[in-house]
């Protein structure tokens, strides 16, 4: 598919009202056409079916929100070699301007050589660049938390230098899902862990808001907040 005819036909399947919505809710979206998800999935799945390495490698910088979308979404979906993957992936994150794009290549990407992909993460899990950070945060959220890689995770997160907003929340929203999934080592790990006081909250504060958290470790939960910062209940 040419650039042109995929620009008509994300045109064709505009939703005012969501691109107003999506608008307000993700920061750096640049130009936003307004196209719903299941119908980006749906074009991404045809592009997968043509010529998609010409397509991927025909990108121009001054591409919308939803190309850059249906790249994260051939990347992480078309048949390829693993090398060639993360190759792609690679170049690729740097391309990564908003939280959308960020956890949505995170969600669908599924790479199953798991020590290939801990290697691979580490430039991002040392960043100082926001999204970069983030897309490392949320890969370990979707991958690498299991009793197995339970302490690598914990420690891995608590050294991402990055400090934009996006990053710590990606750090925060992480611990969060350790935090259910795995309370007292967690919490244990949090006591000790140098990470800055927001994130730490904001942490405690995800696990709160989780309904898997049972009712018999929310007490214990809010006695980790840190004094002086506020935290919902």
């Amino acid at each position: 598919m040419t650039r042109k005819a995929l620009r008509e036909q994300l045109l064709s399947e505009q939703d005012t009202a969501y691109q107003a919505f999506q608008y307000r809710l993700i920061p750096n979206a640049g130009h936003l056409i307004g196209v719903r998800m299941p119908k980006l999935r749906a074009i991404a799945a045809d592009l997968i079916k043509e010529d998609w390495r010409s397509w991927l490698e025909g990108e121009k910088e001054d591409a919308w929100y939803e190309e850059i979308m249906l790249g994260a979404l051939v990347i992480a979906q078309a048949s390829m070699p693993l090398a060639e993957r993360l190759q792609r992936l690679r170049a690729f994150v740097p391309r990564i301007q908003n939280w959308a794009v960020c956890d949505c290549l995170c969600s669908t990407l599924r790479i199953c050589e798991r020590e290939v992909l801990w290697d691979f993460l580490q430039p991002d899990l040392h960043s100082t660049e926001e999204f970069s950070a983030r897309f490392g945060a949320v890969m370990l959220l979707e991958n690498f938390i299991t009793q197995e890689d339970l302490a690598r995770t914990l420690s891995a997160l608590a050294h991402i230098p990055a400090r934009g907003y996006h990053a710590r929340m990606g750090v925060a929203w992480a611990y969060s899902v350790c935090g259910v999934k795995f309370p007292q080592q967690t919490l244990a790990f949090l006591e000790t862990a140098q990470l800055d006081d927001w994130t730490h909250n904001k942490a405690l504060q995800k696990m709160l808001e989780s309904r898997r958290l049972p009712q018999a470790l929310r007490q214990t939960v809010r006695m980790h907040k840190r004094r002086g910062h506020c935290m919902k209940p």
